[in-house]
């Protein structure tokens, strides 16, 4: 009986046999199994993700068309294609890694049991000391200054010529070999195409490996991680119970010694081993990786052919890729480290812009979220229309750059024009207000002023002045109710969303409403520039306003065109300048058309209209639940504004789910 085991997360370590064929998916509520379902509880997992199943030749695995897919390794699984499953192979789904075994649960609890006094290791060893033989002459103590000079040793082989080899030509041959490995190292910068490259040349270097692993050396933790583990007749199966021995460990780490071990079923010691038996393993080098006196790992080469046993050169050969993998390392450390200084720097700065407008606060990290996340499902997409959409890693991070930094332009438009949450800024209103209510007190001041002059005149008698007083407070509510009615309709239209249809007309009829201030001069209640704010059709924005944020995309291509980018980041610019592009040109700054938008762009662009519809309540509107969102670009994409095929891998792959 098989079983399953949970290598990461909340429930690391849970068991699941597979005593019939199941059927795994996203649960709701605890992991759990039922029956023939297996329900693990991680969102990023279908409701009905794969199958195992099993046969007389054992196990086998199927994707059942899952939307974030699945992998075995490293190697993504082809929906409805069936794969054979091996023992300590480790799945991918969502954010859970499964490792599969078929090994029973008695056994599993016992060799849980007894590598727990060695939980601190990533790996288990084996406690007997073998016999151990090194090379002779002991000359394989490698220190720093015996790294090979890759580039020399190409130009010397370059010298000769086909007809001027040696007679040793399968050695010339191995040297060439050498050559490949120092350019393979050289070509990559990638840890994890580092290892596929280091792993595949020893295969080439070695006619007699079976299996090739490569180990990273902690020394704060003086723990060993494995980075590659790979057989010659098994691709991709890269997760396995490493067997190695604590003493080989100790001599390859501590004394830096590369060691040969020529038959190790024949050792007394270490052939009686039970990795060793299990592993039929017959011949073994293992060699440390060493960069200016640090040990970085090691690397070790085994086979299990009686025939096939290594020599003393082999073992020299595997020390001279060592060190060009030490060398290779180094680089590939200094490469992850600049990295992340650089995503460090674009995270700072992303928050830095954000920070001047709470309301988009989170904006530019769910779009590129977003954006990332539609880029890999377009590249899965057999559609004839998307079949040859391919993005590579290199690719996919060039977009998550350019959607990070899409807004940084930002910096350069007016913060309050960045935040207008109404049609007239605060100050306005209140101006606007304090001008009704002054208007008001102008018309009673008049109205009063000429009760007193016409008693002056006139001579009223009581009942008169009492009368004609009553008829000026009549009329003095008349235009109160009147400027109220005013003030009350300008906040109306000073919200977004506002029906400017319903409103408009009766706003005109104070567009000239003049009153005559304390000074006896004329006044407008309603400035020129108010009833135009008030009139916009579009959002918050006036028609300058507009322009200028309109400009930070302008802003953003310049500012990113500074930055020395490299020839694989080289689009971000090109592709941020185009997010708020239409593919019937109706978009800005440029209004380009169709195909003169980058495909990064029009992926983008989808991204980014849906996290603004969704984005949690703004001062200036609510935001909206997915379903009215997609109702919306949806009619942006019958409009020929957006793409209609990727807006419908958005809406299939369920894209817009966090």
């Amino acid at each position: 009986m098989a079983n399953l085991i949970i290598k990461n997360g909340t429930y690391l370590g849970m068991l699941f046999s597979l005593d019939d064929d199941v059927t795994i998916g996203r649960a709701q509520g605890e992991t759990r199994k039922a029956g023939t379902q297996i329900y693990i509880d991680d969102e990023n997992i279908s409701r009905n993700h794969l199958r195992i199943s099993a046969n007389e030749n054992g196990y086998y695995i199927e994707d059942l068309v899952s939307t974030n897919g699945t992998c075995l390794g490293n190697t993504p699984l082809v929906p409805g294609q069936h794969y054979a499953l091996h023992d300590g192979e480790v799945i991918q789904l969502g954010e859970t890694q499964l490792l599969f075994t078929d090994l029973d649960a008695d056994t599993l609890f016992n060799r849980r049991r007894q590598s727990a006094a060695s939980a601190d290791t990533a790996f288990e060893f084996n406690d007997e000391a073998p016999t151990l033989e090194v090379i002779p002459g002991r000359q394989l103590q490698q220190e720093a200054s015996l790294i090979i000079d890759a580039s020399q040793l190409m130009q010397d082989l370059q010298k000769h010529t086909q007809s001027d080899l040696p007679k040793d030509e399968d050695l010339v041959k191995r040297m060439q070999a050498m050559v490949q490995v120092s350019m393979a190292l050289g070509a990559t910068t990638n840890l994890e195409d580092l290892m596929a490259a280091i792993t595949g040349q020893i295969f080439k270097l070695f006619s007699g490996a079976e299996r090739a692993f490569v180990m990273q050396y902690e020394k704060t933790k003086t723990r060993l991680l494995p980075l590659s583990i790979r057989y010659r007749d098994k691709t991709g199966y890269a997760n396995e119970k490493i067997a190695i021995s604590r003493s080989i460990v100790r001599n390859v780490l501590d004394n830096k010694q590369a060691i040969l071990i020529d038959d190790a079923q024949g050792d007394l010691q270490y052939g009686q081993q039970e990795s060793v038996m299990n592993l039929a393993i017959r011949s073994v080098m293992c060699a440390p990786i060493i960069y200016k006196e640090q040990v970085l790992g090691l690397v070790q080469v085994d086979n299990r052919d009686s025939g096939s046993a290594f020599c003393a050169e082999d073992l020299q050969i595997l020390v001279a890729v060592c060190s060009q993998l030490a060398i290779s390392l180094i680089n590939s450390q200094l490469y992850e480290e600049i990295e992340s200084l650089f995503e460090g720097f674009v995270k700072a700065s992303v928050q830095a812009i954000e920070s001047r407008d709470p309301g988009t606060a989170g904006h530019s990290f769910r779009v590129a979220d977003y954006t990332e996340k539609l880029a890999m499902a377009v590249d899965r997409n057999g559609s004839p229309e998307l079949k040859t959409i391919y993005f590579n890693r290199n690719q996919l991070q060039e977009l998550r750059y350019a959607s990070l930094l899409h807004d940084f332009g930002k910096v350069g438009v007016r913060e309050h024009v960045l935040t207008k949450a109404r049609k007239l800024y605060p100050h306005e209103l209140e101006t606007l207000k304090l001008r009704a209510h002054y208007a008001q007190a102008c018309l009673q001041e008049r109205a009063y002023r000429g009760l007193v002059e016409k008693q002056i005149l006139e001579k009223l008698t009581p009942l008169q002045f009492k009368q004609e007083k009553q008829r000026l407070e009549k009329r003095l509510i008349r235009e109160k109710a009147h400027l109220q009615r005013f003030v009350d309709m300008v906040l109306e239209m000073n919200e977004p969303d506002c029906r400017l249809d319903e409103l408009i007309d009766v706003l005109a009829d104070y567009e000239a409403y003049q009153f005559e201030s304390i000074d006896h001069k004329p006044q407008l209640l309603l400035q020129p520039f108010e009833f135009s704010a008030l009139c916009g059709a579009h959002g918050t924005l006036n028609a300058v306003e507009r322009k200028e944020i309109e400009t930070h995309v302008s802003h953003t291509f310049i500012f990113l065109s500074l930055i020395p980018w490299t020839s694989q980041l080289g689009g971000i610019p090109d592709i941020a300048h185009a997010h708020h592009e239409r593919m019937d040109g109706s978009g800005y700054p440029r209004g380009l058309v169709n195909e003169a938008i980058p495909l990064q762009a029009k992926i983008m662009a989808i991204a980014d209209v849906y996290d603004a519809l969704t984005a949690g309540d703004r001062p200036y509107r609510r935001g909206l639940n997915s379903e009215l969102a997609l109702d919306l670009i949806e009619s942006e994409v019958k409009e020929g504004k957006l793409d209609e095929n990727l807006f419908r891998v958005f809406v299939e792959s369920k894209t817009y789910q966090h």
